[in-house]
């Protein structure tokens, strides 16, 4: 069977900049999205914590990190995001960006304290993304981590939105067409779409046994995400959302789904 796989050309500028990259009007004004956000806190960075992004896009998550004062390095396979991600990251002395495969990343092994890919392992099948993931483990430093972070959850998506959507609609039919035009968009860019089981099913195949798998709570993102802002006013959508301490509720209804691994600190990394 034919394996798929995205062409470098599809992430060219036009898709960069736009909201099919996951917080774009908040990168034009400088800012980090919520989403995106939440993530940079789970890193723990401090003043000269080394860390890699694997799928760095327009780089403003990259730019945050190192505002934190983390040492930080990044690729892409595409070029434009290169081309974005260096303009956004102009000011950051020492930043190392290149083009490259996140099946081959091109670094020694252990050479990071933090290794993160955001909203990339989606956009790889199963063997293709189990390999990224043991990429990252291999340049991750022992006492380090690495942390993943992908969404849609395919159990929302597959399940709960089709039934969800008419009354979406019936809510707010303005987001539910927003909603549907970025869905369009990741038929085309989206291989292979996770839930928990199939997360933690990448994680084994990829060697990673100690992986930690979880949907995050904030099931309505606060309300500040252009596809819940409006919904979330809603009261019946409002009470759904405040459920997400269950894990059964976030297994069905929680779209923000995360992978972290820990590398011992007395783990040896095997040459070559």
């Amino acid at each position: 069977m034919t394996k798929r796989r995205v062409p470098s050309e599809v992430y060219d500028r036009d898709y960069l900049l736009s909201e099919n990259t996951e917080g774009y009007e908040d990168f034009k004004s400088g800012s980090l999205s919520h989403v995106k956000q939440l993530q940079l806190d789970l890193l723990e960075l401090g003043p000269g914590t080394t860390l890699l992004e694997v799928g760095l896009g327009r780089g403003e998550f990259l730019r945050h990190c190192a505002e934190r004062g983390a040492v930080v390095a990044g690729i892409d396979y595409s070029e434009s995001a290169i081309d974005i991600a260096r303009s956004t990251l102009a000011a950051v002395t020492g930043a190392d960006l290149r083009i490259a495969d996140c099946k081959a990343l091109p670094f020694d092994s252990d050479a990071f304290e933090r290794v993160y890919a955001g909203d990339v392992l989606e956009h790889q099948d199963i063997e293709d993304g189990a390999q990224m993931l043991r990429e990252m483990y291999r340049v991750l430093r022992p006492g380090g981590f690495l942390l993943i972070h992908t969404a849609p959850n395919a159990m929302f998506m597959k399940v709960v939105y089709p039934i969800a959507k008419p009354i979406l609609r019936r809510i707010d039919p303005g987001t539910v067409e927003a909603l549907e035009n970025h869905l369009a968009v990741n038929q085309m860019v989206h291989v292979h779409e996770y839930t928990t089981i199939s997360l933690r099913r990448v994680a084994r195949l990829a060697g990673l046994t100690n992986a930690e798998v979880w949907i995050g709570e904030d099931l309505l993102r606060s309300a500040r995400h252009r596809h819940t802002a409006k919904l979330s006013s809603n009261r019946l959508v409002g009470w759904i959302g405040g459920w997400g301490r269950l894990r059964l509720v976030r297994f069905f209804l929680g779209n923000d789904l995360f992978l972290k691994v820990h590398k011992p600190a007395g783990e040896v990394t095997p040459a070559g």
